[in-house]
């Protein structure tokens, strides 16, 4: 161990001055304080990069500056840090002027704060070298060849702050850090100015010092950037860790909502799903709540208990790992699972449909189940729905087995789309009436109904005018009508969407609409989803896990945009070549 921050907390103190009633200013202030890290405890062992991820706020400059005891004065700090095995907690600022610079260095964030604008830049890098005794020709000579190393153009070391680009200022800041070759680098937003190919080289710098035993703590926003420099990545919120996690599993096996959050919004090359940010907004750190969860009121799967008892620690492990891959701190283990299937097999007489079928759906995940005509989808989706029983495994919902549901209880949670809307809606009843069926079998229906059935409406793009609403089946499109198909299945507000083939009678601009209403639905209400679909460029659009059935069997399952880019399946690629091909 290198780094260690032990059960540490800071606080920022923040005064008010009152007013009177005609606006003059009394002399009383109120004196409060903001919450910036709250019992963090984190190792960073030599050779090793641990990465720090989170929303702007969430206190990752403030742990960066700890490390180096650079803290505003404003600031109370209790807990210890620990450099190798000194304690620097209650070291002076005389004692710790030996540590800085030699044994830890820091690249800071703001480089317009810490670059002096009448130095050359040249002369700033060598400076703690010269103030350690260096001479300065040697030390001059050092800092050039880390300008070099950090690939910034011949003649620029003699420049001036602001006759260099932000990009390179950026690398002057990493050069400083790099100079005095400390075993400790505390790097904050070291590529936020940075270009993609920069940004790739600097990452192999990173690695460099980490593969010579250096230990690096990374603060940065770039999930990709934390992905490729790092072996461990703590999620930061609101000063709390609330996941450790190796940072292969980042982008593919989040177990946090929130870090599930912060993949969702960071842009990808791979993936063409729409960006979602983290909904709602981070809690007053003025007056944080003790009580309960610090993420429940944006998190889309909490429960009962976790508004009223902090959660606990709960160790992450892997069958090919060594025991101990990190932690979540979630009353539910992390990301739950929904649905369960459990080697499933469906016979319609002599003809084999589903074979041995396994498969899993997440709260607030949307799967999509991609296949041609006859592959099984539409037989697995309505299994999961519990309309039709299979033949042999298990399917559970919340761990409970579905054909031992109540079948009422059940449908109030689960809203289902069928493949053909004129089969599934009564050619009796007029739209208002398909539409408040739902309400009226689970005894929902009341004087707001006609406004929420209006709004119903209005969310999935058709009129919620009288006229339209007092209309029959055969008076409508099948485009209408797989959209009064879906303003019934979503009227109760399902926690589980199961949408048969649900756009393929829309047009291409109402799909569109009605795909960016279930991706709202997904990140605002955190409803999950089983999405059927033949066409797997649909597909990539709206969800986050594609499984591709042929024959009966799933024969690829993973993140869409692993699937999309890297199909390990030769009927996948097939999928995707006629996907292409039918493009314009």
């Amino acid at each position: 161990m290198a780094l260690k921050f032990k059960d540490l907390n800071v606080k920022y103190a923040i005064s008010s001055t009152s007013k009177d009633g005609c606006g003059d200013t009394n002399a009383s202030t109120n004196v409060n304080s903001i919450t910036a890290l709250d019992g963090i405890s984190l190792e960073v062992n030599k050779g090793e990069c641990v990465a720090v991820i989170g929303e702007s706020g969430s206190g990752k400059s403030t742990l960066s500056l700890a490390s180096m005891k650079l803290l505003a004065p404003n600031a109370s700090i209790s807990g210890q840090i620990f450099l190798d095995d000194i304690d620097i907690s209650d070291l002076t600022d005389k004692e710790m002027e030996d540590i800085r610079w030699n044994r830890i260095s820091i690249v800071f964030q703001n480089f317009g704060d810490v670059l002096n604008p009448v130095h050359r830049i040249i002369d700033q890098i060598a400076e703690p070298l010269i103030k350690n005794g260096e001479s300065r020709s040697a030390a001059l000579d050092r800092s050039k060849k880390m300008l070099d190393h950090l690939k910034i153009k011949p003649g620029r070391d003699v420049l001036f702050p602001h006759q260099i680009s932000a990009g390179e200022r950026q690398r002057v800041l990493m050069a400083m850090a790099l100079v005095t070759d400390p075993d400790i680098l505390v790097m904050d937003e070291p590529v936020a100015s940075v270009d993609a190919v920069t940004k790739s080289y600097l990452a192999k710098v990173i690695r460099e010092q980490v593969d010579a035993g250096k230990a690096v703590l990374l603060i940065t926003h770039d999930l990709s950037f934390a992905h490729l420099c790092s072996d461990r990545i703590a999620v930061l919120y609101s000063g709390k860790i609330l996941e450790l996690l190796p940072s292969r599993k980042l982008l593919d096996a989040p177990c946090h909502p929130y870090t599930r959050a912060l993949v969702r919004s960071f842009p990808m090359m791979e993936r063409a799903k729409d960006l979602a940010g983290v909904r709602g907004a981070p809690p007053s750190k003025i007056s944080p709540s003790t009580d309960g969860c610090i993420f429940r009121q944006r998190c889309t799967q909490s429960i009962d208990v976790c508004s009223h008892k902090q959660p606990q620690a709960i160790q992450i492990s892997e069958g090919d790992g060594d025991g101990n891959e990190g932690y979540v701190v979630c009353h539910r283990g992390g990301i739950a699972t929904m649905v369960c299937v459990e080697n499933i097999s469906k016979s319609y007489k002599d003809v084999e449909v589903l074979k041995d079928i396994s498969i899993t759906l997440d709260e607030g995940e949307i799967l999509a189940l991609v296949g041609e005509t006859g592959s099984g989808k539409t037989t697995l989706a309505y299994l999961t729905a519990g309309t039709i029983k299979p033949d042999g495994g298990v399917i559970t919902f919340r761990g409970r087995d579905v054909g031992k549901i109540n079948k009422k209880e059940f449908f109030k949670t689960v809203g289902i789309v069928y493949q053909s809307p004129r089969d599934s809606i009564s050619h009796r009843f007029t739209v208002f009436e398909a539409i408040a069926e739902p309400l009226r079998i689970h005894g929902l229906f009341d004087d707001s109904s006609v406004k929420r059935i209006k709004n119903a409406l209005k969310e999935v793009h058709l009129s919620n005018e009288d006229y339209f609403m007092q209309k029959y089946p055969h008076e409508l499109s099948g485009g209408e009508l797989q959209r009064v198909a879906i303003a019934r299945a979503l009227i109760l507000e399902p926690d589980l969407l199961i949408a048969d083939e649900s756009t393929s009678f829309l047009d291409p601009s109402i799909q569109a609409k009605i795909l960016k209403l279930l991706l709202y639905l997904q990140n605002e209400r955190g409803i999950s989803m089983l999405f059927v679909v033949h066409d797997i460029g649909v597909a990539r659009k709206v969800s986050d896990r594609i499984a591709v059935l042929h024959d009966g069997m799933i024969v690829e399952n993973g993140p869409s945009h692993r699937v999309i880019a890297n199909p390990q399946h030769f009927y996948t690629k097939l999928l995707i070549d006629a996907s292409k091909s039918n493009e314009i």
